[in-house]
């Protein structure tokens, strides 16, 4: 029964907004926009700074490959460096320790590359 009645499970902020919206949705909600942009502050890619609202929220496990619409699961990045994440060998993960974005270039022949960690900007 309970496989047909399209229950979602879903994370709650202390106000009752929904954080994690699983498969449910594609696009984020105001509320996780919102823990988005307290988290990142800005495009989270090693050295830019562009404002939340040049941004784009990026599913780190791609949506349409099974990743889920949740914190744990997005990353704040300006649409120039969505499309860098998208057509090149750069990866992005969250650290499991403090759950902030690190970002690993392309390996070059001879040489492995370490995960630059996200670095957020003086306020």
């Amino acid at each position: 029964m309970a496989c047909d009645a399209e229950i979602i499970p879903a994370v709650l902020g202390s106000r009752g907004e929904p954080l994690d919206v699983g498969r449910a949705w594609r696009l984020v909600t105001v509320a996780i926009w919102a823990a988005l942009v307290i988290r990142d502050r800005h495009c989270a890619f090693p050295g830019c700074d562009r404002p939340p609202l040049m941004c784009h929220a990026h599913h780190i496990r791609h949506w349409i490959l099974g990743g889920e619409t949740k914190l744990e699961n997005l990353v704040l990045l300006c649409g120039h460096h969505h499309r860098v994440i998208h057509d090149s060998p750069w990866q992005v993960r969250l650290n499991p320790d403090d759950h902030k974005p690190e970002f690993k270039p392309p390996t070059k022949p001879g040489v492995e590359s370490a995960w630059i960690r996200y670095r957020p900007r003086r306020e």
